[in-house]
């Protein structure tokens, strides 16, 4: 099944005043339009390989953008393309599509400068919609329940480093993925390779944005799985979420189980919230200081809240984020700091296993 193209619906040949235009577009705007959270001038890398740090920078001046990270750079066009799995022009329509651009021209009475105004205009008619992307609920609930708990040694040291029992991991619904390549086949038989797309889970090769052994672990609200964070064992990119997806806060139903005033632990990453349940004590997770939202601060504000960074320069901007965030609400927020080069589940699982 292949994506229907968009370039019938343009010039298979755009005229150099054409691209000129689109590569006007603010970076900061379009980078927004695919769905990337940028705090200033940087965010997490659509790639997935950061885990603390934010390496995906935009360039104002130059209006480019750049991931020191992975490597990957370029301009609009380019980001569209990377995002959305798309060739030159059809990332060239879905740009004038979704910025009010028709065959290159800017509407009448828009000029050019003013473009990092248009942020929602009307759709042009003429134009199919590209898929964008979303989260697919039904989709991650649909790979959790087909993977399988954790059984073999790569999974099972990894849980017991952190402090992660068998029985924890299954109650927070950790699975492992053995064959990325058998997964995606078998997601594309069921569900078509646009929505797998559309879902974050691909780019623009027909396979799963990560290769070899994995956890998974499932932000789940009751029985629906909202987000995916992807722990990689065997490449060097570590951690992986959908593409183009905000991260939302893993675990957040335990709020709704807390009196105002109970302790609440904000920890910096997955396992350490999980470790920290299993010692008895309530906490949720942020996937580093750049995807703490500000809206989140309404909803943690009852609560007696203790922040637990890990122990490195990372933890260090994750605290100042989190003192900022509170303090604007008058709200006191108290840190618990492991030991340098250290995180909470390292210590839960030294304690565990002394």
């Amino acid at each position: 099944m292949r994506r229907p193209s968009l370039s019938t619906a343009k010039p298979k040949v755009l005229s150099d005043q054409a691209r000129a235009r689109l590569r006007e577009l603010p970076i900061a705007d379009v980078a927004s339009a695919v769905g990337i959270t940028l705090r200033g001038n940087k965010a997490m890398c659509f790639n997935g390989h950061d885990t603390a740090t934010p390496s995906f920078t935009v360039s104002k001046a130059r209006n480019t953008w750049r991931c020191f990270g992975c490597g990957e750079h370029g301009d609009a066009i380019t980001l569209v393309q990377k995002i959305h799995g798309l060739g030159f022009m059809d990332a060239c329509n879905w740009l004038c599509h979704h910025f009010g651009i028709i065959s290159g021209d800017v509407p009448h009475g828009l000029r050019a400068h003013s473009l990092s105004r248009v942020t929602s205009p009307k759709p042009v008619n003429s134009l199919p919609s590209v898929p964008s992307t979303n989260p697919d609920f039904e989709l991650y609930t649909w790979l959790v329940a087909r993977c399988g708990p954790v059984k073999a040694s790569l999974g099972t040291t990894y849980l017991q480093t952190h402090g992660i029992t068998p029985d924890l991991a299954l109650r927070f619904g950790v699975v492992e993925l053995v064959d990325p390549v058998r997964a995606y086949r078998e997601l594309e038989r069921h569900w078509g390779p646009d929505r797998i797309r559309s879902a974050g889970l691909s780019g623009n090769r027909r396979a799963l944005s990560w290769s070899g052994y994995a956890l998974i672990f499932p932000f789940k609200f009751d029985a629906i799985t909202q987000y995916l964070q992807v722990r990689c064992l065997q490449i060097s990119r570590k951690f992986f979420g959908p593409s183009g997806i905000p991260k939302p806060m893993f675990n957040s139903q335990r709020l709704s189980q807390l009196r105002p005033g109970s302790l609440l632990h904000i920890c910096e990453g997955v396992p350490d919230a999980i470790s920290m349940e299993g010692s008895g004590l309530a906490a949720v997770a942020v996937l580093g200081a750049t995807s703490f939202r500000s809206e989140w601060v309404e909803e943690l504000l009852p609560f007696d809240l203790v922040g637990v960074p890990d122990g490195d320069a990372a933890g260090e901007k994750f605290m100042k984020c989190l003192a900022n965030e509170f303090r604007a609400r008058s709200k006191s927020i108290r840190f618990v700091v492991p030991p340098e080069g250290m995180d909470a589940s390292d210590v839960i699982a030294r304690g565990k296993n002394a």
